[in-house]
């Protein structure tokens, strides 16, 4: 009986150094990694819903989700199936004005890791070609629309557009000769953007490997 009195003392010594030591070297957890994604970093997306200019309307939100990973000096910073979010800036139905119609769209976030993150891209601009010279202003300026026949008149049907569209407004797109038809974009097509500025996301640090100090042994007896 003695003896176990006596070694209260020194069971309750032994506890409070412990909790010192664990006091004096408190563990840390990782710190959460910044990755800056560049700017004109491609986006390459597939449309959840169907798009077109007669059916959408300015300012009506869809999403797409991310075909290829974006990748930061080897990692994966965004993930295949990633969610982004964009806007219909315009949405032209054929025969307004006696004009052919138009389509632009832009990104405007997307989610990860439970984050929201604002983005800015260039738009995608489709028209098909009207009569007059009011489509052209309704199909993005007259330089835009000239663009477009050009590009219709050296390659055909769906011919890219490119950085000529709107040249300085960072559109591009395709033009279609199809006269006098809407512009529809179906659910799953695949379209392609890219970063008009960068990106800063945050990510969850990578797990450290097991610390074998003596601090950490004597946590993991009382975790």
């Amino acid at each position: 009986m003695t003896t176990k009195k006596a070694s209260l003392p020194l069971a309750l010594f032994i506890v409070g150094a412990i909790a010192m030591y664990l006091h004096a070297h408190p563990s840390v957890p990782p710190k959460p990694a910044i990755v800056s994604i560049a700017q004109d970093t491609a986006i390459e997306l597939r449309l959840q819903k169907t798009l077109g200019s007669r059916t959408s309307s300015a300012g009506e939100q869809f999403s797409a989700k991310l075909m290829k990973p974006v990748v930061v000096d080897g990692r994966t910073v965004i993930p295949v199936g990633t969610e982004f979010c964009g806007k219909v800036l315009q949405a032209v139905p054929v025969g307004r004005l006696a004009g052919g119609a138009s389509l632009r769209i832009a990104l405007t976030s997307f989610s990860l890791e439970e984050k929201q993150y604002a983005v800015q891209s260039n738009q995608i601009l489709r028209v098909s070609v009207g009569n007059g010279k009011r489509t052209a202003e309704f199909a993005g300026g007259g330089a835009a629309l000239g663009a477009a026949i050009g590009a219709l008149a050296h390659g055909g049907k769906g011919a890219l557009i490119g950085a000529a569209v709107g040249a300085g407004a960072g559109v591009a797109g395709s033009a279609t000769t199809q006269k006098g038809h809407d512009i529809v974009l179906p659910s799953q097509t695949a379209v392609s953007f890219k970063l008009a500025q960068p990106v800063a996301i945050i990510l969850k640090a990578a797990p450290e490997p097991a610390d074998s100090s003596l601090a950490a042994i004597v946590r993991g007896w009382f975790s």
